[in-house]
C-alpha cells in the first residue's frame, strides 16, 4: 500500500486519493493475473528468440504424440508445460503458435510426485494462490476463465479439479493428481492431454498414454532426470537418436 500511496499526487483531495488508490490497486491486481499474456512476446526481456528450446518443444507437438522437455533445474520446463497446457485449455493460441491445436474444450490431467508437491508446483504455477484470495488466478490460467475449484481431500489449500472457459464457449477440465496414487488416477475418464511434471513411473506413464489413444490426444513431460538413465529416459533418448538418423 505504501508504494501505491507514494504514486498519488499531493494535490488530490482525500476522496480523490481514495478513488485513485482503488483504481491503482485494481490495475496492479489485473497485471498479476496476466502471466499467460506476458510470456513469449515479440520483444522485451522475455522475447521468444531467447527461448529456442521452448519453441522447439511447442512445435514438436504438431507431429509427435509423446514429448519430453528434459533439462536442468530452473530453465523453465514447468513454464513450458504450463504455457502449452493453458493454450489447449483455453483455445487462446498466440499468432506465432506452430504446435498442435485443439479446436474444442479438452480434458487435461497434470501430475507430480505427491499430492503436496503437485499443489506446491503445478497448482501454484497454474492457478496461483488459494480460492477467494487476491492471489487466486495469478498463475498461468487467467483468473476470469476459471470456475471455483474442487478441493482435494487431505491437502490443505489443495485442489484436484477446475473448469476453464474455452474460446468455443464450452468448458475444458483441468485435473491434478499425483504418482503416489498409482494408475487409479486415470479411473473413469479419457484424456486429451496428460502432463507429468516430474519423472513418472513407467506403469503410470503407460496408463496415461492409453487414456489419450481414443481421443488422439498426447503426452507432454517436463522434468530433470534426477534418477539417471531410467528406462523411460532411455526410451526417449533412443527415439531421438533414431529420428536423427532418419533425417
Amino acid at each position: 500500500m505504501t508504494s501505491l500511496m507514494q504514486k498519488l499526487p499531493s494535490s488530490l483531495t482525500p476522496p480523490q486519493k481514495r478513488k485513485l488508490l482503488a483504481l491503482l490497486r485494481e490495475k496492479q491486481n489485473r497485471e498479476r493475473c496476466r502471466q499467460f499474456e506476458q510470456l513469449f512476446p515479440e520483444a522485451g526481456d522475455y522475447r521468444r528468440e531467447l527461448y529456442p528450446k521452448h519453441l522447439e518443444f511447442f512445435r514438436a507437438g504438431s507431429i509427435h504424440r509423446e514429448r519430453l522437455f528434459m533439462a536442468g533445474s530452473r530453465v523453465g520446463k514447468t513454464v513450458a508445460g504450463g504455457y502449452e497446457t493453458t493454450c489447449h485449455l483455453t483455445g487462446l493460441y498466440p499468432d506465432w503458435w506452430e504446435g498442435r491445436r485443439f479446436m474444442y474444450p479438452v480434458k487435461v490431467l497434470a501430475a507430480g510426485d505427491t499430492g503436496q508437491s503437485t499443489k506446491d508446483i503445478i497448482q501454484e504455477k497454474m492457478l496461483g494462490g488459494e480460492w477467494g484470495t487476491d492471489d487466486w488466478g495469478t498463475g498461468m490460467i487467467p483468473r476470469h476463465l476459471m470456475s471455483k475449484p474442487k478441493p482435494k481431500q487431505g491437502i490443505s489449500g489443495g485442489y484436484e479439479e477446475v473448469k476453464v472457459k474455452h474460446v468455443t464457449g464450452g468448458w475444458s477440465v483441468f485435473k491434478m493428481r499425483s504418482y503416489d496414487q498409482g494408475r487409479r488416477i486415470f479411473q473413469g475418464f479419457e484424456l486429451d492431454v496428460f502432463w507429468p511434471d516430474e519423472e513418472v513411473p513407467q506403469d503410470v506413464y503407460a496408463e496415461g498414454l492409453i487414456r489419450t489413444m481414443t481421443t488422439q490426444g498426447m503426452v507432454i513431460m517436463t522434468f530433470t532426470p534426477l534418477n539417471g538413465l531410467t528406462p523411460l529416459v532411455l526410451d526417449f533418448m533412443t527415439s531421438m537418436n533414431d529420428q536423427e538418423l532418419l533425417e
